[in-house]
């Protein structure tokens, strides 16, 4: 039977509309931070979210693998990663914040990704007893490849003034109220600092007058007695906002010092502080030109 050139072509235009996706993805930037109920993995209660940290922490060790770039250069890291919480509870967007290198990044991203290849369906985040896509942040650390011990019969003594500054070391600095190096220290650092922020950050009018958003990325080191030094910005936005980011680390409070072979030393950290313009600010700026 003889089918006409016009019959494929629409056969073929229906396919192709068919598989185009219903629900397209929220864009990261426009997912809220803040809920009245936080998302939550399955099963877990929204309102204790020690549980859905736990079920996340347990996810990214079981498929986590550390890439042949950084075990060359026997290094670690920790990488902060974002990822949106569709309404539906499906992952949407997934994107690196911080990412030290050496494959670390593209690591955490194919681990946080695969929870779409899963499909594992979050509980969604609600405000005013709506779900809304929710801009969840989580750090993975990459301090599982640390050089092996010494045997037990093998003395290792660190001089007291060794002015050595790590990058990983076994006992990772950890920030005041996260006592215990358990798993998850990582975690309850990350959770504390991103607090400390939020609380004492101020947008620099400068950076609000010209719009200017983005990241800030600073390194600073953890000496032996945990006092934060050395703040250096190496990823700067200006318009005030690496000032800005230098006088919060000056505010820090002392840390617990990270430790090598049972001693305390100085330790290297990267902290990444993002700037994000009020939406009420832009919509305010939009209305006055409108006006005008």
């Amino acid at each position: 039977m003889k089918i006409s050139t016009l019959f494929i072509l629409t056969f073929i235009l229906l396919g192709t509309f068919s598989s185009i996706p219903v629900n397209a993805q929220t864009p990261i930037a426009e997912a809220v931070r803040r809920a009245d109920e936080p998302p939550s993995w399955p099963n877990c209660d929204p309102l204790v979210p020690d549980c859905t940290k736990s079920r996340m922490a347990d996810f990214i060790a079981a498929n986590l693998q550390i890439p042949l770039e950084a075990k060359a250069e026997n290094a670690g890291g920790l990488v902060m990663m974002e990822f949106v919480v569709e309404k539906n509870g499906s992952v949407g967007e997934v994107k690196a914040v911080h990412d030290p290198g050496l494959g670390l990044g593209e690591e955490a991203t194919r681990v946080i990704n695969l929870m779409k290849t899963k499909k594992i369906k979050w509980e969604p985040a609600i405000i005013d007893g709506k779900r809304v896509a929710y801009r969840y942040t989580v750090p993975v650390s990459f301090n599982l490849n640390m050089p092996p011990k010494p045997e037990a019969n093998t003395q290792i003594t660190t001089p007291k003034n060794d002015n050595t500054v790590y990058d990983v070391v076994e006992e990772m600095p950890r920030y005041t109220g996260c006592t215990k190096p358990v798993e998850g220290t990582d975690e309850c650092t990350f959770s504390k600092v991103v607090s400390f922020i939020k609380t004492n950050l101020k947008y620099p009018e400068e950076a609000l007058t010209k719009k200017v958003d983005g990241q800030v990325v600073a390194t600073f080191v953890i000496d032996t007695n945990g006092a934060v030094i050395n703040p250096v910005i190496t990823q700067g936005l200006g318009y005030g906002c690496d000032a800005e980011v230098l006088r919060i680390l000056s505010l820090m409070p002392a840390w617990i010092p990270g430790r090598q072979d049972g001693q305390a030393v100085k330790v290297s950290m990267t902290l990444p502080v993002m700037f994000q313009l009020p939406k009420e600010k832009v919509v305010e700026e939009e209305i006055i030109k409108e006006e005008d």
